[in-house]
């Protein structure tokens, strides 16, 4: 794409000083992202002790899982759109105050539609981050260290899952699964603070004006690149939730302890952030985020018929889940790292991003109940690969476009 080469001229022609990039507010940003995914992570492993305590059923399980995501599925690109606008700090800060509001609303749930309804303001709030932090960091790294600051971002959600993971256990033995949900708005307030002291006004969108045609959301819709690219993510969001998010509860129900299993899926979610990192380097390499995500796609699909085989021993299960895992991970750097050449111009970058957000959320929503149900009905876990597989080919076939168009 044009933009795609005239950046890269740029990028040769400016030698890289590290100090030209204000390093501070990109690892905040950072931050805000690790701490809203780990609001995903901290339902995972603590998943079997809510069923328990309020009697939910499986299917139920899968919407509390995905419903952090409703509000992101409905506005991502219309936040997206007002990012610039009204401010990335200032929508940052906002954002995890609202959810930080919502996680101390669980802790004190008396009931699941309760704890459900804290979930979609955590999703507000969840949108918010996703859609600003972005777009700050963005912003915040010089021209020779954007790809890289954003490929960063790519780690995100499995970090922040990784360590609500491994914490989570912990915590639940010590406080409760209610006590996690209280750590977690704690640290969120923290965060919050720490976004009002470190980003500084000037630099974060808050004085901008006017508005870019190229940033309205409706056009944004209109972006043949950018909606490839959402596809992408919104597949493999559907699949990676769908897997992660039961895997505790699949060992749990194999005759493993809680923290076991909570520790094995912990190293598969590792896996994901190898790989996010690994997709890094192979971008800075040249490797195209099209053929990135078709190898993603490809190897999801497959991985997924082993995860849950029937007749597969439990070693090569989970040697299937770190690749999916592992592979997987290829997928979110590549789609990150394609924003900003999909963007029609610099102001169209938050709204990108917020298209990607919003398809993927909506592949968040449907996957774990989908496959919560197909197993539900089917009476266990070996029809899920229809589904997944399904999803993989939709997500392979992007792929292919995205990697044709960045050839033109």
């Amino acid at each position: 794409m044009p933009e795609q080469v005239s950046e890269s001229s740029a990028v040769r022609q400016q030698p890289a000083a590290l100090d030209s990039s204000a390093w501070g507010v990109v690892v905040i940003a950072l931050l805000a992202g690790v701490l809203a995914a780990s609001q995903v992570g901290k339902v995972i492993v603590a998943l079997p002790t809510v069923r328990d305590d309020l009697g939910m059923s499986l299917t139920a399980a899968g919407v509390l899982l995905s419903s952090y995501t409703f509000v992101g599925a409905l506005l991502g690109s219309a936040a997206g759109g007002f990012v610039d606008r009204w401010g990335r700090r200032r929508m940052l800060t906002l954002a995890l105050t609202v959810l930080a509001a919502g996680a101390l609303l669980g802790a004190v749930s008396p009931s699941t539609p309760v704890l459900l309804f804290s979930r979609i303001l955590e999703g507000l709030g969840f949108m918010g981050v996703a859609v600003s932090a972005p777009a700050l960091i963005a912003s915040a790294a010089a021209a020779e260290h954007r790809r890289l600051a954003l490929g960063m971002w790519g780690i995100y959600m499995p970090l922040g899952q990784f360590v609500a993971i491994v914490a989570g256990p912990w915590v639940i033995g010590a406080i409760g699964w209610r006590g996690l949900w209280g750590v977690n708005a704690a640290a969120l307030v923290v965060c919050a603070v720490l976004v009002l002291a470190v980003v500084p006004k000037t630099s974060s969108g808050e004085s901008s004006s006017g508005a870019d045609p190229e940033s309205k959301p409706s056009r944004v819709w209109r972006n043949s690149t950018a909606m490839l690219i959402a596809l992408a993510f919104g597949t493999y969001s559907l699949q990676y939730l769908a897997v992660i998010g039961f895997l505790p509860t699949m060992y749990a129900a194999g005759g493993r302890s809680d923290g076991s299993a909570a520790v094995l899926t912990a190293l598969v979610v590792l896996g994901n952030i190898v790989g996010n990192i690994g997709a890094g380097v192979l971008l800075h390499r040249g490797v195209r985020p099209g053929s990135l995500i078709a190898v993603a796609a490809t190897s999801m699909g497959a991985a997924s018929v082993v995860i849950y085989a029937g007749w597969a021993p439990f070693g090569l299960s989970y040697a299937a889940a770190v690749a999916f895992a592992l592979l997987g991970g290829l997928l979110p750097a590549a789609v990150f790292a394609a924003v900003p050449g999909a963007a029609r111009s610099p102001r169209e970058i938050g709204p990108v991003n917020g298209l990607v957000v919003q398809v993927s959320n909506a592949g968040s929503i449907i996957g774990p109940p989908l496959v919560a149900a197909v197993a539900t009905h089917t009476g266990g876990w070996s029809l899920s690969p229809l589904v997944l597989s399904s999803v993989a080919a939709v997500c392979l076939i992007a792929g292919f476009a995205v990697r044709a168009r960045g050839s033109r």
